[in-house]
């Protein structure tokens, strides 16, 4: 059945949709456990699945393993998105350009009417130029740029730059510049320039994450852990400050014992 662009945005969307909803607390917690590594026999199973739907030259049965197959790819760019490494926008944006790219007598300024082996060879000549575009880690390092979480795409970058040995030999060595950074910072606030402790900030946050990844530790999962924690100790302390005239008019000292208190109760 034909449709039109509209109905395939929706449909395609209410997917992505649904996979968020299975992948949050209000989901499933199957899908919720479920890593892109847990997943990656899944994804060439389905793909198994579709050649053997083509090949029984059943219709119905390629829909259905087409939808399972993409099914997969949503599943696993959700979990990407949810790390901050890329979203559906990011993969298809990347294989359009592709598309693009490797098509120009089509979307450039090439011949339109060239025979199929022409086209054969120009793929070749344009896949060289990809592979050494990607050999480089500096266009590397400005493809992780892109990622939606600017704590991932920093990881991302510090590990291309590791590949090479530009890296600390340690964590305790990374830890250092924490403190250099933050020294800094101490300099920036104190000379009033906004300019430059935007950037001391970032050198700082820059360097946590040195020292978290040569760890083996997520940033972005303790990050979230320790937004939480803070979260749900707010949640504790909010009742008692309501129950002694609300939050107008107390002092940090006043907020901070009733901050005090929470903590020892853990």
């Amino acid at each position: 059945m034909k449709h039109n662009n509209q109905q395939i945005s929706e449909e395609y969307i209410q997917l992505v949709e649904i996979m968020r909803r299975l992948r949050s607390q209000q989901g499933c917690s199957w899908d919720r456990k479920q890593t892109m590594e847990s997943l990656a026999d899944n994804v060439i199973e389905e793909a198994d699945e579709v050649v053997e739907a083509i090949k029984s030259g059943d219709s119905l049965h390629i829909c259905e393993e087409l939808g399972d197959l993409l099914m997969m790819i949503v599943f696993q760019t959700q979990i990407a998105a949810e790390e901050g490494k890329f979203d559906m926008a990011d993969v298809a944006r990347g294989i359009c350009s592709k598309l693009i790219n490797r098509h120009p007598h089509v979307f450039g300024s090439h011949e339109n009417a060239i025979d199929p082996e022409k086209v054969i060879e120009m793929w070749g000549e344009i896949k060289k130029k990809e592979k050494h575009d990607r050999s480089l880690i500096s266009n590397r390092m400005r493809a992780a740029m892109e990622f939606p979480s600017a704590l991932s795409g920093a990881e991302k970058v510090q590990s291309e730059a590791a590949s090479i040995g530009f890296d600390f030999a340690s964590a305790r060595t990374a830890l250092a510049k924490i403190h250099e950074e933050a020294a800094e910072i101490e300099k920036a606030i104190d000379g009033g320039n906004p300019e430059e402790l935007e950037e001391e900030i970032g050198d700082l946050l820059f360097s946590v994450l040195n020292v978290s990844r040569l760890s083996n530790i997520s940033a972005e999962k303790s990050l979230r852990k320790s937004t939480a924690k803070f979260v749900e100790r707010f949640a504790q302390i909010e009742p008692l400050v309501e129950a002694d005239g609300g939050f107008a008019g107390k002092t940090l000292e006043e907020l901070d014992r009733y901050w005090d208190k929470v903590k020892l109760q853990k």
